[in-house]
């Protein structure tokens, strides 16, 4: 990851190239890349001069730090350019988000004090309805499901977050689990009130779908339709049948799960990046499906965790956080977001969070464990 501030992109190419994933390997289709403001090629395939092009701006507090490249048929078309610039101030913000704080956030994450807003001219009033706001969005108590230990961990970064999560049984035939893990690429109140109109959008999606890629699809051609595209959201959706343990995963620009299979293999994700909701009218996010074995954990999370930083400036990475899931095995789904909260802690030490940190676990138990408990009560650590 690098500064703003010099000309390069303070961009991480593994999360471009998640990005940029669901664009590659399409023949004859509109490709998409990131360029630094230089002309090399961060992620994608790159440009090819023959082709159709059209681009757009990577911009963080006004500083070019990238362009967005599209070409071969299609790129040219009023409609995509329109989609190829909201995708563009998509990824400005997920950059803005590594940058260094201004000082009145600075000052505000350090006191957090009703006095301190005051002295910088903020909205006391407005920073207590949005804390109102994500007390009501962020669901720190799920619901009961007989055989399965469900977890979670939420930690804004600023007084008002911009991560979502909930579990939620459906009101269909089996009440299945409904998982939902959501980032909205900018913080604060306004990402807090979109996160407030998105969450019951996504539950009645979630009736009314056949499975968690057909609901995040609805959900985003809800979202575009009421034009509100000025923020975006990375949406992780699973739906599990708690009879069977089968389980839907579907992620629109968001982390996939990470699967901790009790048997002590390897530790894998569940599915691909997909496209962030808010930016193109269909998304068709990629669905994968799996059998959550007896004493198999399911954990979700937002980039808060991957991209902590250490006093150093070293982030935590995908690695350590495969590495911590490891080391805590066997293990349930308490456990394993314990094991995640306290080696964040641990890493970061003093240092400001840089971003919400939420981490959300479904583990179905062993059978010993299901006889010798009643009931599935639900944890957050």
């Amino acid at each position: 990851m690098t500064g703003g501030r010099d000309g390069r992109a303070p961009l991480d190419r593994g999360r471009l190239e998640r990005i940029l994933a669901p664009f590659a390997g399409r023949p004859g289709r509109t490709s998409l890349s990131i360029l630094d403001p230089a002309g090399a090629t961060l992620a994608g395939p790159g440009v090819d001069d023959g082709a159709d092009l059209a681009e757009a701006e990577v911009r963080v507090d006004g500083t070019l730090v990238a362009r967005l490249v599209a070409g071969g048929p299609g790129a040219l078309d009023p409609d995509f350019r329109a989609a190829l610039e909201a995708t563009a101030v998509a990824i400005g913000e997920l950059a803005a988000e590594t940058v260094a704080r201004s000082t009145a956030e600075q000052v505000l994450a350090t006191h957090r004090s009703a006095q301190t807003a005051e002295a910088l001219g903020i909205d006391t009033a407005e920073l207590a309805k949005g804390r109102r706001q994500q007390r009501r969005i962020v669901s720190l108590d799920p619901p009961d499901v007989p055989g399965y230990d469900l977890a979670s961990h939420y930690a804004a970064a600023r007084d008002i977050g911009g991560d979502f999560f909930e579990l939620f049984r459906l009101p269909r035939r089996g009440h299945p689990l409904a998982m939902v893990v959501a980032d909205v690429t900018g913080k604060g109140l306004d990402a807090a009130l979109l996160m407030a109109f998105a969450r019951p959008v996504m539950h009645s999606a979630l009736n009314a779908s056949r499975g968690p890629a057909e609901a995040i699809d609805r959900t985003n051609r809800v979202l575009v339709g009421e034009n509100r595209a000025t923020l975006f959201i990375t949406l992780l959706c699973a739906v599990l049948a708690p009879a069977t343990g089968h389980v839907r995963v579907a992620s629109a620009g968001h982390e996939p799960p990470l699967l901790v299979p009790a048997d002590g293999g390897t530790i894998w994700p569940v599915g691909q990046a997909g496209v962030m909701i808010g930016a193109f009218e269909s998304v068709e996010p990629p669905e994968v499906e799996l059998e959550l074995a007896p004493g198999d954990v399911l954990v979700g999370y937002t980039d808060g965790v991957t991209d902590a930083r250490s006093p150093s400036g070293e982030m935590f990475g995908d690695e350590r956080l495969v590495a911590t899931l490891d080391a805590a095995r066997p293990g349930s789904a308490p456990m394993l977001v314990a094991a995640i909260r306290d080696a964040l802690a641990a890493f970061q030490g003093a240092e400001e969070p840089v971003d919400d940190v939420t981490i959300v676990a479904v583990g179905r138990r062993a059978l010993a464990q299901s006889q010798g408990r009643r009931g599935g009560r639900s944890k957050t650590v």
